[in-house]
Formats: structure tokens, C-alpha cells, sequence
């Protein structure tokens, strides 16, 4: 949706991934939730307020995708007479499923939702766009939980009713033409993006199986695995970071990973029932995604140019690539393993001949084969441990910031900010129309787990991007000061020139 370029504030989180909070009663959090930091949030919003007024500058605060978590999320009750499937995975996400969610999630961060009304009750404005795990939000049965939630309050405090009028949502960007340009950043991502993100219509048009067929295997292997691993409070962010988790897995929670491999029979259950998939009723669902960038494209007065960026989206494989992205891992690991115990079981039976040949006593020749075998095992294992753990490339692909230079040139924008992938960057795109253009990532407030060296990390930032007029800057908020400070970045290497820098 595009906005007008007035003089305001502009501040831009993402990726909360509020769970379901705390437990009524015993003030426990439940098993899946992320989002620890209520207080913190709050009080963040509270400086926001005090900031603005001090200015005398309006402020919009832009909640940019995976606010509230709809994926990493403990399933409902459904009942004994529901499918086995939905006893253990949830029930499909209908909008009535959605919107219970949300209303769940909302009732756990009561904090939380103050913090929202603070900033309306101030005069100013919230607006929510959808990510990759709240996609859920284009439906407007799933936004009025949110509103009813804030509404409360604001009665609560006798707040004019005016004021949830300056609470809103957007099914996919926010624009200032000239300025910014916002958006989640999951459809550049070839694991987490949607064929068909837009889905404004009704649910009956399309059906939960086309839905099911959309999602992306980064929504996938969060819901069917990741989720089974219980209380850990990482997110995976991408796929490429499954072999520092193992590794992390290893380390600090072994026992753990008797649950992760349990895990699997059941996941991959689901993905063979995925693939087995009718093709059901994509053409449905086809065609709402058009309806609706159609009307965006003439409401946003973008036209053309939105459907040039619609098409800068990665369009996800087919089922059968799916699986072969998924298998052909497993093949390579197990071809490996195949070769590595026929070469160590040469070796075995050539050193066995070998000690069988010494004119050596019982003993030694015992103590011989026992070193022998250990040995070969050892080799194994160690062969099959560093194929597992070891570490990915040094320089891992950037498909959101290769988008965002697109974005900055088609929009001619010098601000281009993304969220998703969980990491804090600060990145020059080259000279656009207007000047300089710049992709900011805001990164998330919970603690994060990718395939980065430094990462995971110990300590958190709590990250936004702050811009007035046409100043970006990406900070974060310290609760121990009371205030925001520059995000912490490291130069980058591999930039051209080392202008480019990036988070820790």
C-alpha cells in the first residue's frame, strides 16, 4: 500500500514471533513461545512516545511480518474423535483456526498489547504487514482479534474510540514513494516463499489442500519438525543452518537428540503424504493472487511496476523438486556412508589377515583385533560426524539483498527494508534516481540460531530501523540505558570497496 510522503517518523520492527506467552495461573511459558521480552517492548514503546512528543513529529510504528508466530505455535485441542494428524500437528489453518490462534497469542502478551495501544492512545499510528509465519494476517477474520485486543485496552484507559482508526494492516508492502520502500522479504527466499502469497478471498474458493501445497518447505519443516524438538528457543530461520544446529545439538543438548530423531518418522510421514498430494485447486487460488495484486496494483498507483515486482518473487519447486531437495541429501550421506564402510571394511579384513599372520601370543593378538575394531568404527563415525557437522560456506547466498537492489531501482526509493532472515544488515545498493540507496534488515528480538560463525548469539538485540525524513538508521533498544543505540555491525569482507556492513 503506498502512503504518502509526509514529514513523520518512521519506526520498523519484525520478526517478534510471539507465541502463546505465559500460562494463566502458574505464570509458566509455554513449551513453544519466543517471545520473552513484554517489559522491554513496552517499555520501548514508551520511549517511542516520549520521542515523538519531544519532536512534536508524528510517528508510524510498522510491525513488518512474523509478529505473532502461526507455525511455531503448540497445537490446540481438537478432541479424540479429530485425526491423529491434527491431535499431534493442529489443525489446518483456516482463518477460524487463525484468528483462535492470535486471540490465544494476544491473551498471553497482555504487555504486549499495551504497548500497541500505547503508541495509539499517543495519537499515533500501528500498521502490520504479513510474514511467511503470520501470512494469515491478509484475512480479516484473523485481524479482528487484534483490534478487539487493543480496543479493550484503550476502554480500559477511556481513550476515544477514534483512536483504533489509526490501526491498520497492508496484505503485503508499505510505501512512500521517494523514501522507503517495506516489506517482509520472505518471497526472495527460495525456501520460504509462496507461490501465490496474496489470499485476500474467501477460504471455500480455494480449499486447506491448495494452501497446504503452497506452503514453503521452511513453513513445512517448521511445523512438521522443528516443532517436535519441544522447548528450544531458537527458530531456524533457513534450512542452510541445519548443520551448525545439529552441531549446537551435539554440544550442548545431546540427549536431545534421541527426540530429533524420533521426530523424523512422523515428519517424514507428512512430507510423503505432501508429495502424494492431488493437485487440488491451485487455479483458485491462482487466481485470487491476481484479483488482489491487480487491485493493489491500482490502488497503490504502481501499476505495471507491481507486477514487475510481484514477479521478483522465487517461485517455489514443484512437489517432486521438493522432494528431491529434501532426498538427495539423505542419498549423498548414506552413498558416503556405503563407500567409507567398504573402504574401512577393506582395510579391516587386509589388517585382520594381517594380525592373523603374527607369530604372537593370544593375548596381543587379542588386544590387536579389539584396537582394530574400534579403530574402524572410530573411522566411520568420524568420516560420517564431519559429512554431518561440517560447517557450511563461509559467504552464504544473499538472495534478499540482490531483491532489494531491484526494489531500490524499479522504485527509485534510497530505503529498502526487509525482515525474515533474523540477522541485522546495513548495506549500500549503489545510486538510484533519488541517490544513494540503502537495504536495511531489522533482524528479530529473540534470540536467533543461522548459519553465521558468530551466530547464535549470546546476547539479543532488540533491533528497529529508526528513519526521519530521509535519514535511515539501524538501532536498538537498550533496556539497561533507558534509550536506543546504533545496532552493532561488522564490516563486511566480501563488500565491494568493505562499504558494506552487517550485524553480530
Amino acid at each position: 500500500m503506498t502512503a504518502s510522503s509526509e514529514n513523520n517518523d518512521l519506526v520498523i520492527v519484525s520478526d517478534l514471533h510471539l507465541g502463546r506467552g505465559r500460562i494463566r495461573g502458574s505464570g509458566r511459558y509455554h513449551a513453544l513461545e519466543t517471545f520473552f521480552f513484554d517489559d522491554d517492548f513496552l517499555d520501548f514503546c514508551e520511549s517511542l512516545v516520549a520521542d515523538a512528543e519531544a519532536r512534536r513529529m508524528p510517528l508510524t510504528l510498522l510491525f513488518n511480518g512474523d509478529t505473532f508466530d502461526l507455525l511455531r505455535i503448540e497445537p490446540a485441542q481438537v478432541g479424540r474423535e479429530a485425526a491423529r494428524r491434527e491431535r499431534r500437528f493442529g489443525a489446518a489453518v483456516t482463518p477460524e483456526v487463525a484468528a483462535a490462534m492470535v486471540a490465544r497469542i494476544l491473551e498471553g502478551h497482555p504487555l504486549w498489547v499495551e504497548a500497541v495501544a500505547r503508541v495509539l492512545a499517543a495519537g499515533h499510528t500501528v500498521i502490520f504487514l504479513p510474514g511467511n509465519h503470520d501470512v494469515e494476517l491478509q484475512w480479516e477474520l484473523v485481524r479482528k482479534p487484534v483490534r478487539e485486543a487493543v480496543a479493550g485496552v484503550l476502554r480500559r484507559w477511556g481513550v476515544e474510540e477514534g483512536a483504533l482508526k489509526r490501526l491498520s494492516f497492508r496484505p503485503w508492502f508499505y510505501h512512500e514513494p521517494g523514501r522507503i520502500w517495506v516489506e517482509h522479504g520472505s518471497q526472495y527466499d527460495p525456501e520460504c516463499s509462496f507461490r501465490y502469497p496474496l489470499r485476500a478471498g474467501r477460504m471455500e474458493q480455494w480449499g486447506v489442500e491448495a494452501l497446504e501445497r503452497d506452503m514453503p518447505l521452511g513453513n513445512f519443516f517448521q511445523r512438521y519438525l522443528y516443532n517436535a524438538f519441544g522447548a528450544i528457543t531458537f527458530i531456524v530461520p533457513s534450512t542452510r543452518a541445519n548443520s551448525r544446529y545439529l552441531r549446537w545439538l551435539v554440544w550442548n543438548r545431546p540427549a536431545l537428540l534421541l527426540r530429533v530423531l524420533s521426530s523424523h518418522g512422523p515428519f517424514s510421514l507428512q512430507l510423503l503424504r505432501r508429495v502424494a498430494m492431488a493437485p487440488g485447486r491451485a487455479a483458485a487460488l491462482e487466481e485470487a493472487h491476481r484479483v488482489e495484486l491487480e487491485r493493489l496494483a491500482m490502488e497503490s498507483g504502481l501499476g505495471r511496476v507491481l507486477q514487475e515486482i510481484d514477479g521478483l518473487k522465487h517461485v517455489p519447486p514443484n512437489l517432486a523438486q521438493a522432494a528431491r531437495m529434501v532426498a538427495l541429501p539423505l542419498v549423498r550421506l548414506a552413498g558416503l556412508a556405503l563407500g567409507v564402510g567398504l573402504g574401512v571394511f577393506g582395510l579391516w579384513f587386509a589388517a585382520f589377515g594381517a594380525i592373523h599372520q603374527l607369530q604372537a601370543g593370544l593375548g596381543l593378538k587379542t588386544a590387536l583385533f579389539l584396537g582394530l575394531h574400534v579403530a574402524g568404527i572410530g573411522a566411520l563415525l568420524g568420516v560420517l560426524g564431519w559429512r554431518l557437522l561440517r560447517a557450511p560456506p563461509v559467504a552464504p547466498p544473499r538472495p534478499l539483498r540482490r531483491a532489494a537492489g531491484r526494489l531500490a531501482r524499479l522504485l527509485g526509493v534510497p530505503v529498502v527494508s526487509f525482515g525474515h532472515i533474523h540477522e541485522e544488515v546495513a548495506a549500500p545498493l549503489g545510486s538510484t534516481q533519488v541517490g544513494e540507496a540503502f537495504y536495511f534488515n531489522t533482524g528479530t528480538w529473540i534470540s536467533v540460531f543461522a548459519h553465521e560463525p558468530l551466530l547464535p548469539r549470546e546476547r539479543i538485540q532488540f533491533s528497529f530501523l529508526r528513519v526521519r525524513g530521509q535519514q535511515a538508521e539501524l538501532l536498538h533498544w537498550s533496556p539497561g540505558r533507558g534509550r536506543a543505540v546504533p545496532a552493532i555491525l561488522f564490516e563486511e569482507e566480501d563488500s565491494p570497496g568493505g562499504s558494506g556492513i552487517q550485524a553480530a
